[in-house]
């Protein structure tokens, strides 16, 4: 439940219109999130819409750079039958990289973007990434 800061009511219409940005010389639009306090007129922005908002942002920009988007790493994690944290031991990027990449909390490097993609078009490379980490892994398939 979202209640205003100002005068606590939780009278809220929640909204969201399309701002304009740019980034590297493209222009692309992201819905942004606010809310609206039907009582004292407040325009305000939560935490999680704040959140909200960051991630389309991010997605944005990784799209416009090319890069694999959140819902492409789970997926080529969960491919590889691996949880957030071996992918982690094996890929790098720290104990809780996966966890934020797929958040998109965070935007994954350009070299972790071309490792992710080059392990899952070829399975020799994922062997020998899972050999030189201290995880022990089981092919599924």
């Amino acid at each position: 439940m979202c209640l205003c800061n100002k005068c606590q009511s939780n009278n809220i219409t929640l909204s969201s219109e399309l701002e304009e940005y740019t980034y590297k010389n493209s222009k692309y639009y992201v819905e942004i999130e606010y809310s609206f306090c039907n009582t004292c007129n407040r325009e305000f922005i939560s935490k999680s819409q704040i959140l909200n908002n960051e991630k389309r942002v991010r997605d944005s920009k990784k799209q416009i750079d090319g890069l694999l988007s959140a819902n492409e790493i789970k997926a080529i994690r969960e491919k590889l039958h691996l949880s957030q944290t071996d992918a982690a031991s094996i890929f790098g990027g720290g104990k809780n990289a996966f966890s934020k990449y797929e958040r998109s909390e965070v935007t994954q490097s350009m070299a972790m973007d071309k490792l992710l993609r080059l392990t899952l078009e070829d399975s020799y490379i994922f062997k020998r990434l899972v050999d030189l980490s201290d995880i022990q892994h089981e092919s599924k398939g």
